[in-house]
């Protein structure tokens, strides 16, 4: 696979994994569907924090491609792979506006992915009987938020 030089390329490259991924789910060949999907997630992961005008995209389509690779893992009994997924697009992005000074484009696209992402963590996490891990998480989570002057950081996760 070539190198992608711009962001076209990399939505492109994406797109193209993603869909084979997909296929290969419906045709309930989930190893391969898990290889697929998690390498979408490496593909668009490094343009997370590149400030591109399509940083909304970006950062849905990584939360996606985690969460497609996290189900794709459950799906042959892998779960503590497809934990390592929906915790790893969680707080990815939790490290994103953690950064000293964060773009207020990085904070507002970023909040409501986190949100997403840790609904469905707890949701994997109450799952597997782990739900004092989804309330340290969650505790953990509004913590660095805070610390991005987020004032209504509280109501964030209530569901």
């Amino acid at each position: 696979m070539k190198n992608p030089k711009n962001i076209q390329e990399v939505l492109q490259d994406w797109e193209s994994h993603t869909l084979n991924a997909d296929q290969l789910y419906h045709q309930k060949e989930f190893k391969k569907a898990s290889k697929g999907f998690a390498k979408s997630v490496d593909i668009i992961e490094p343009w997370l924090e590149r400030g591109d005008k399509e940083l909304n995209t970006i950062l849905h389509l990584f939360v996606l491609s985690c969460h497609n690779t996290a189900h794709a893992l459950y799906k042959q009994g892998k779960k503590k792979e497809a934990e390592y997924y929906y915790s790893h697009a969680h707080f990815r992005l939790l490290s994103l506006v953690s950064q000293p000074k964060p773009s207020s484009k990085v904070l507002e696209l970023a909040v409501l992915e986190i949100k997403a992402t840790f609904n469905q963590l707890k949701t994997f996490l109450e799952s597997m009987n782990k739900s004092q891990l989804a309330g340290n998480i969650k505790e953990e989570s509004q913590r660095v938020l805070r610390q991005s002057y987020m004032e209504y950081v509280d109501d964030m996760f209530v569901v």
